[in-house]
Parts: C-alpha cells; structure tokens; sequence
C-alpha cells in the first residue's frame, strides 16, 4: 500500500504540470457548460424540464436494468478512453486531447448548470448525491488517461529516431497505464448503474 500511495505521488510530483493543464480544461469547460444555460431560451429550458419529468415518469413506471445501464456507462466510457488512447499514440494528438477533456467539462457543467437553475435546492441535492459521485471517479480516470496520453505523445515527438524493441516496450507500458486508469472509470461506470439510479428516484427527487 505504501508503494503504491509513493507511485502515485510520484507520478503527479512528475507530471504536476500537465495535471494542472488538463484540469485547466476540464474546468474551462465545466464552467463553459455552466454559463451556457445562463444563454438558453426560455422554451428550451422548458424543453429540457420537461425531458427530465418524463424519465422519471418513465423510471418509476418500470423496473430499471442495473446491468443494461452498467453496459451503457461502460460503453460511453470506453469509447471516450478509446480515443484518447489513440491520440496519445499520435504526434498530433495533443491539442485534441485538451479538446476531449473540455468537452467532457462542457457536458457535467450544463447538466450541473441547468439542475440547479432549475430545481433549486433539489436540484444541488441531485447533483451532489445523483452526479457527483459516479464522475469524481469517471473524470479521476480520464484526468489520469489524458495526461498519460499527453506523455506518451510528448515522448514520440521528443525520441523520433527509436529502435522498433523500444517503442513496443514503450507502448505496451503506455497501454497498460490507460487500463489502469479505466479501471478507475469502472468503479464510476459501477456507481452510475447500481447506486445512482436508485439515489435519484427517491420521493425527495420527484420533479
């Protein structure tokens, strides 16, 4: 356990840098997203709610599948990991890493923006017990990823001339360090489908 908590360290104290980069990003977008819903019109917040009442209308009228919702989240997921995967295995890969991050920073703020501006009280309760705690996980994960891909592109932009036994070993080493952080996303991908759900059905959520 000690080691473990001394690798973690030391991976952030090497890399704090692009850490502090890719959160740069990832609250940008957040606070882009968040902003947005300040821009929206009246009839598409009316929209929105609207949309929010019908899936819980429909939620509570059936029996939700835990591992249906699980294989959603998981999937979404992987193909988000996926492709900053791919990007870090490139030299132009980069900027759109950055961009990725951003993205994912956009879509948890509106949703956060438009919960609270438009349920109030019960709308901070749902994102701090229906929201939350799955994407501190989930974006653990990606923070982790993006900035292992960033190193990993970084290095093949640095080492040009490599032997063909290097760069394989390099890579499979970069591969295993994205699983590792999709493990991560897993445990966010496990809240999302069988605790969450459940959380935001509750009488006190009803909207």
């Amino acid at each position: 356990m000690k080691s473990l908590k001394g690798n973690i360290y030391l991976h952030i104290q090497n890399n704090f840098f692009l850490y502090v980069f890719v959160l740069m990003s990832l609250m940008i977008g957040i606070a882009a997203g968040a902003f947005t819903v300040n821009n929206i019109t009246d009839i598409q917040k009316e929209q929105i709610v609207q949309y929010i009442s019908k899936f819980y209308q429909i939620a509570k009228s059936i029996d939700l599948n835990s591992s249906q919702i699980f294989k959603q989240s998981l999937l979404n997921n992987f193909v988000t990991v996926f492709v900053l995967w791919i990007l870090g295995a490139t030299i132009i890969g980069i900027p759109f890493i950055f961009f990725l991050v951003g993205i994912r920073g956009f879509v948890l703020g509106f949703s956060i923006g438009i919960l609270i501006k438009e349920f109030n009280g019960k709308g901070i309760l749902l994102v701090l017990m229906g929201i939350l705690p799955q994407n501190i996980f989930i974006l653990l994960g990606i923070l982790f990823i993006s900035v292992t891909a960033i190193n990993f592109s970084l290095y093949l932009l640095k080492n040009r001339k490599f032997y063909f036994k290097e760069l394989i070993s390099q890579f499979i080493s970069y591969t295993f360090m994205v699983y590792a952080g999709f493990l991560i996303i897993l445990i966010g991908c496990l809240i999302e489908s069988y605790l969450s759900p459940y959380v935001l059905l509750l009488p006190i959520f009803s909207v």
